[in-house]
């Protein structure tokens, strides 16, 4: 395994990654310094998974802010446009990437809410990091499916996930759960709703789906495997917090259980239901038979001693 460099940076964009965050104040994790360890992760599942056939991986990096995970894949030698829809932090991040030299990373303001395969083509990789949880229903739903059509390889998820939900939401004849979050007061205006860099753009609510209904919600609009990161470690990470990993494969087919093919996953779990029901109807029956094949053993040893045993 080759070793990777580090590329020496220049102190302003240090400083720049160093301050990330800080401004939600001192109970926020992995912000500032300590944000590494989330920097790390996504970098590492991008190494690890994200290799391409045809050369440098084509990524797109959604609310973006400063541009750190941009910066670090474009320093890697990855094709990278990141995107947000606001400037204020964007803005410090394009000027790093200028002061680094780095014609292989586009800054571009733009809502997630805007953006599809029509409008920017497809991405091999695609971070969708710390967004999710500031999107409300429905909008929630139409943007994931966006990403499906523009991600060619993988979606990077890390997001917040509601752990006691309080809300079910139907989409497409499926009900997920989740819960309220709310991001502004219903009467505040627009320019303060923008100008709280840390939450949602303008909708006063976000919807928090718990881990489960997220990864049906994924695995609905047709990514084949959810895979759920647990190193690199980061310390400090939320119990409401996850980074999940959506592949966009091609769905196997099997030959030994044909009966699971063309089969929903709803489909698939009553099938599993119906099985469990029918073995446990016949536990009571087999016990009664190993018992009488026992009853008939014993008795054959013990029937030229005179003996017989009648029940067991």
């Amino acid at each position: 395994m080759s070793i990777e460099s580090v590329r020496p940076l220049d102190p302003e964009t240090l400083e720049l990654f160093s301050s990330k965050g800080v401004e939600s104040g001192a109970r926020a994790t992995h912000a500032g310094d300590a944000n590494a360890v989330k920097v790390r992760r996504v970098l590492q599942i991008v190494r690890d998974l994200g290799g391409t056939a045809g050369g440098a991986p084509r990524i797109l990096d959604v609310a973006c802010g400063e541009g750190v995970y941009a910066i670090e894949a474009a320093l890697r030698g990855a094709e990278v446009l990141a995107l947000d829809a606001r400037t204020e932090r964007m803005q410090k991040g394009s000027r790093a990437a200028e002061r680094l030299g780095l014609a292989n990373v586009r800054f571009e303001q733009n809502d997630v809410r805007q953006i599809s395969a029509a409008s920017h083509g497809q991405f091999d990789i695609i971070l969708f990091l710390g967004i999710l949880y500031h999107l409300d229903v429905p909008d929630v739903f139409q943007v994931v499916e966006n990403l499906h059509r523009m991600c060619r390889g993988m979606v990077i998820i890390d997001t917040h996930v509601c752990l006691h939900p309080r809300r079910e939401v139907e989409h497409k004849g499926r009900v997920y759960q989740g819960c309220e979050y709310r991001e502004h007061l219903d009467h505040d205006p627009e320019p303060i709703r923008r100008g709280r860099l840390l939450a949602s753009l303008d909708n006063t609510l976000s919807f928090w789906f718990t881990r489960k209904s997220l990864i049906g919600l994924l695995r609905d609009t047709g990514f084949t495997s959810i895979l759920e990161c647990h190193a690199p470690l980061e310390a400090l990470k939320p119990d409401d917090r996850v980074t999940l990993v959506a592949l966009k494969g091609t769905p196997v087919r099997l030959s030994a259980y044909p009966w699971v093919n063309d089969k929903s996953e709803a489909e698939i779990e009553r099938t599993l239901r119906a099985i469990e029901a029918r073995q446990e109807s016949m536990a009571p029956r087999e016990r009664a038979s190993a018992r009488e094949k026992l009853r008939h053993l014993v008795n054959r040893m013990l029937r030229p001693l005179g003996c017989e045993i009648n029940r067991v």
